[in-house]
């Protein structure tokens, strides 16, 4: 699934983490003598859980199916009613049984059951909502051997997002138009209708949509047929029938039924490709066909397999609770994530889409051709899917540098695993609401992040050679994790599942301690973390380690509390963590930090940079650095010439603004510093010119930005009011990373009559991406009432439920009225629980962390002891623990950090 990223399955989500990234302060102290532990592989061997199928000797588990009966084919007929928001729907399903049996066992909820059949002979059924099953018994004892399940059943078209859902756009007319759609994922087919809804549970699907004549009909095969028939009251319908799905899992299965329209199909290798969307919006759909062509070619050429399915329907959702979703042949999307206007997006909301797209098509192979046998194995099936889109993303952009900037990705994966409440990458899924709780950066981003660390470490064609080992070998089958090291294990005769069973069955990472004693590297572990609690663990990983030694390059695989290494050129500098794709931090002693200066920053990859940054604001907030010298240290770095490590720069100055009261004196000689660093920078970039690099607007409209709002540049102000006035006019020439950042700084300093501009374009926006900019700018105003305004209108139907909770999250963390803002979502918690999505009600709350008060952590605390949220409890524990330490990070730092400030201004007074 691919909006976690989560919202990305998910994306959006995640690029939202990140805006909120800077706002995490902590208070941690590193350890300077690790201990001594003694490693022992095998702690970190699989062993069978309750919930893996192939253990069978276990006690049942009550959230699992028995598996007596194996589902190998089913044939669904269904007739969707957009009017009534309601279906009604028979299948058909071919069972081997496996030990004689008189009740079958498979899932159901929310459907009203009203025959079952088991051989053509009638059979009772019981429904049990609690377990969401149906119990099928039937009048006699069932033999081993095969067997035909059939049930008639209606259901209603829900508007949760989930299962079989009712999407819905207003036409050019204004009228409302409904779609029937569909999302699976993790255990919603069962939703839709009643099936063995467990990832293992393989079989073909057959599908048959009777529709009304006017709409289009998609699911995961092609349309084979298409006949008129008459209902029972007279009505005309057309029967769609589909060809018959490869054998897959329940949650890939997709219909979708409604007024939209199709590209014509682009044949990319002989795989028919289209792009489906509401009418009217053809002319955005160029930029995803054109990536989606480039990755479906390079995915086969990568794995060297053939595109599993026998087509590929791209299509825009107008509500998605994800970002995207990897059904074979019919992958659906949120709009934002797959219709753009290249011409009037920002390289970021390209590179989104691109991202996306990406990521649905690696899991053709990685995640439907082969499936992992449970849920707790979705961190690999997104981790690879995460790993994969940045591959292809590369590939079709190498000017965007995108490994570099999934380190900012990687950053938020870092905040979280350094938290007392983390969790390993993969463990022991029960429920659905455990399913529903692995969708989170720890699955995407640090998994993404292992998997590109382990890459490097065996290289990039060993990795690719273990990888199409494995999906051969395993093709049309289900997986553990273990199974994937194997098979690199296999080609690359490394110790694989060693060195990975260290990262993914322990919480964590580790703070790799260097010094320098003559000609030799001293190499130590610690587990980095915001509590003494956790940096006292005397948690061990098998560590992949290149460190670059003047021209010399060494790998270490530290696989104990310590080790030494010895220097080729001892008087030259040591970079720990060579390329910057380890997933550690860095603690270097003084003597090997100093001799990161001047040519040698600039002679560092920019990934290595960006580490650099990263790692000084987390000795911030881990109290081994000052904000003081922080801010020092960030000044040095005025001639930076890569987004991605001004990105870095830019999450620590926010970082430090936060420290600083907004009628706090000390905060004028904070804009002023930020002003003098990020001003000459802009200056040398000029104003855009036809055909500049990507990079180099998007470095453009950072700075712009932020030059607006941190440093609150008067005529910056000016110079983005005229930007944002003129937008639209028939003079104005629209660069859209100036538009963008000029929207934000005016939303920031803005008044009623630029809000009514901004509501007006989120109304009336030619584009997905307008629409959104727009919609999220009325979170960063600086009026209490126009904060509260929007709060009311992200719980009007004028805003989709798949958004709403992102504006109330945006407008939780507005600098000046945040307390606002979650006393108006306490106030409306029941409806807002009841309306939106459930997989986004923690992504609403995350930025509460921002509310660092003493009061504040208290309020936010006793609210959620109150009212949980079951379907993200762990989530909702780090988010409580992130709040916790920002507020232990005010009261130690923001006294001082003032203090220092305003002494500045005084040297410089007297001076």
């Amino acid at each position: 699934m691919g909006v976690n990223k989560p919202v990305i399955g998910m994306t959006d989500d995640i690029h939202q983490s990140i805006a909120d990234a800077d706002y995490v302060v902590t208070d941690t102290i590193h350890r300077e003598h690790p201990p001594v532990v003694q490693h022992d592989s095998e702690r970190y061997r699989y062993h069978p859980r309750v919930s893996d199928p192939r253990n069978t000797a276990l006690a049942p588990d009550p959230h699992r199916l028995p598996r007596t009966a194996i589902p190998s084919h089913y044939q669904i007929r269904l007739r969707p009613d957009l009017a009534t928001a309601s279906f009604t729907g028979e299948v058909q399903v071919d069972v081997d049984l496996h030990a004689p049996s008189r009740v079958l066992v498979l899932n159901s909820i929310e459907l009203e059951i009203h025959s079952c059949e088991v051989d053509g002979r009638i059979a009772t059924h019981h429904l049990d909502p609690s377990s969401e099953r149906l119990f099928v018994t039937a009048d006699s004892e069932l033999p081993v051997g095969p067997h035909r399940v059939q049930i008639s059943f209606t259901g209603v078209l829900n508007d949760r997002l989930r299962g079989f859902y009712r999407s819905t756009y207003r036409d050019e007319h204004g009228t409302e138009r409904v779609i029937a759609t569909t999302q699976m994922q993790s255990t919603d087919c069962r939703r839709a209708f009643p099936c063995w809804d467990e990832p293992d549970f393989k079989a073909t699907f057959g599908v048959v949509l009777e529709v009304e004549p006017d709409l289009l009909a998609v699911s995961n095969s092609p349309e084979v047929s298409s006949a008129v028939i008459t209902t029972e009251d007279g009505r005309e319908l057309r029967s769609v029938t589909f060809a018959d799905t490869m054998i897959m899992s329940t949650y890939l299965v997709a219909f979708v039924v409604g007024p939209l329209e199709a590209t014509d199909p682009v044949d990319v290798g002989g795989i028919p490709m289209r792009i489906i969307h509401v009418p009217g919006k053809g002319h955005l759909t160029g930029f995803g066909a054109d990536v989606g062509a480039f990755c479906l070619r390079w995915f086969q050429d990568y794995y060297k397999i053939p595109y599993p399915g026998q087509k590929v329907d791209l299509l825009a959702l107008p509500d998605f609770a994800a970002g995207a979703m990897e059904n074979l042949g019919c992958i659906t999307f949120r709009e934002n994530l797959l219709l753009v206007d290249p011409a009037t997006a920002t390289q970021n909301e390209r590179q989104l889409v691109a991202d996306v797209v990406a990521h649905e098509l690696a899991h053709m192979w990685f995640g439907d051709l082969v499936t992992m046998g449970w849920w707790n194995g979705i961190w690999l099936n997104e981790a690879f899917a995460t790993f994969m889109e940045l591959a292809a993303c590369d590939a079709y952009r190498p000017d965007w540098g995108r490994w570099t900037t999934f380190g900012l990705e990687r950053s938020v994966a870092f905040e979280v695993d350094a938290l007392s409440s983390t969790r390993s990458v993969e463990f022991e899924v029960h429920s659905p609401a455990d399913c529903e709780g692995m969708f989170d950066v720890l699955t995407y981003q640090k998994g993404g992040a292992l998997l590109r660390m382990l890459e490097q470490h065996l290289g990039v064609e060993e990795f690719r050679t273990g990888v199409n080992h494995y999906l051969r070998l395993h093709s049309y089958g289900n997986t553990e994790t273990a199974d994937l090291w194997d098979a690199l294990e296999a080609t690359s005769g490394a110790p694989v599942r060693q060195m990975m069973d260290s990262w993914i069955w322990q919480p964590g990472f580790p703070l790799i301690h260097a010094r320098q004693e003559g000609s030799l590297l001293h190499l130590a572990q610690t587990r980095f973390g915001y509590s003494e609690d956790v940096r006292t663990e005397s948690t061990l990983w098998v560590v992949p380690i290149a460190i670059r030694n003047g021209d010399t390059v060494t790998s270490v695989v530290l696989d104990a509390s310590a080790v030494t290494v010895d220097l080729t050129h001892p008087d030259e500098p040591v970079i720990i963590n060579s390329g910057g794709h380890g997933f550690y931090r860095v603690a270097y002693s003084e003597e090997l930090r100093t001799r990161l200066h001047g040519s040698v920053l600039t002679g560092l990859s920019t990934l290595e940079r960006y580490n650099l940054v990263d790692d000084a604001w987390n000795s911030v907030l881990a109290g081994d650095l000052s904000a003081a010298d922080l801010l020092g240290f960030l000044e040095g770095f005025s001639q930076e010439s890569d987004p991605a490590v001004w990105q870095a720069i830019l999450i620590s100055l926010r970082g430090m603004a936060r420290l600083i009261e907004p009628e706090d004196p000390s905060l004028v000689s904070l804009r002023l510093r930020i002003g003098a660093l990020l001003r000459p920078r802009l200056a040398e970039l000029g104003d855009p010119v036809e055909g500049e690099d990507d990079l180099r607007g998007k470095l453009r409209g950072l700075l712009l930005g932020a030059l607006g709002v941190l440093a609150a540049d008067q005529p910056t102000i000016a110079r983005c009011r005229e930007i944002f006035t003129e937008s639209g006019s028939d003079i104005a020439i629209e660069d859209p990373e100036l538009l963008a950042a000029a929207t934000s700084v005016v939303a920031a300093h803005g008044h009623v009559d630029d809000y009514e501009k901004m509501l007006a374009g989120f109304e009336s926006a030619r584009t997905p991406q307008e629409q959104l900019r727009h919609l999220y700018a009325l979170s960063e105003f600086s009026q209490a009432e126009l904060i509260q305004r929007t709060c009311e209108l992200a719980m009007s139907p004028k805003v989709k439920t798949q958004n709403a909770p992102f504006v109330i999250r945006m407008c939780i963390a507005n600098r000046h009225h945040g307390a606002l803002a979650w006393e108006f979502l306490t106030d409306h918690w029941a409806e807002a629980v009841a309306q939106f999505p459930s997989n986004t009600i923690v992504r609403m709350v995350d930025s509460v962390k921002t509310l660092t008060r003493p009061e504040q952590v208290e309020q936010v605390t006793a609210f959620f002891a109150e009212h949980p949220i079951p379907q993200a409890a762990l989530t909702l524990r780090q988010i409580l623990e992130r709040q916790q330490v920002n507020a232990s990070l005010a009261s130690r730092e923001a006294a001082r950090f003032s203090a220092s400030l305003l002494s500045d201004v005084n040297a410089q007074l007297e001076e």
